[in-house]
This record gives C-alpha cells, sequence and structure tokens, in this order.
C-alpha cells in the first residue's frame, strides 16, 4: 500500500496491457460489425475488403500507440536506476 500512495511503483504499465487487449476486441467488435453490414448491403470494396484495411492499420497503430506509452515508463525506471547507481559511493 506504501508503494501505491508514495507513487515508487507505476500501475500504469500493467493497467495499458489490458487497455490494449480491450481495444483489439472493440476494432474486432466494430469491425465485424461493419463486414456484416456491408454483407447485407451486398458492398464488397466498402463494406468488406475496406474494413478489413483499416482494422489491421488500425490494430498497428493502437499497437504502437501502447508501445510508445510504455516506452515512457521503462525510461523512466532506466532513468532511476541510473540515478541510485550515480547516488551510492
Amino acid at each position: 500500500m506504501r508503494d501505491f500512495l508514495s507513487f515508487d511503483r507505476y500501475i500504469t504499465p500493467g493497467i495499458i496491457r489490458v487497455v490494449f487487449v480491450l481495444g483489439l476486441l472493440l476494432v474486432a467488435l466494430f469491425t465485424l460489425a461493419r463486414v456484416l453490414i456491408g454483407i447485407w448491403h451486398l458492398r464488397l470494396f466498402h463494406g468488406v475488403i475496406l474494413p478489413l484495411i483499416a482494422m489491421c492499420v488500425f490494430a498497428l497503430l493502437w499497437r504502437i500507440y501502447c508501445e510508445l506509452i510504455l516506452v515512457l515508463f521503462d525510461i523512466r525506471e532506466k532513468l532511476t536506476t541510473i540515478a541510485d547507481r550515480s547516488a551510492t559511493p
């Protein structure tokens, strides 16, 4: 509990993994709905192919965004380690 209140340990890196999976599930559900609507309206390119391509692009961008957040926390941890090492004689 002390780590939680003093911000010695961050909880965001653990949470970001869950948020990533939830985001992918939302993208998949939205794409599935869009493809089913496209099939219903008999639109092959705009209703089926384009949403699948968009899903792949958005999933890749979502992954990059989540990784950037994790990299920021990793940089902070590494800088803390370096600062601790240089502080001890």
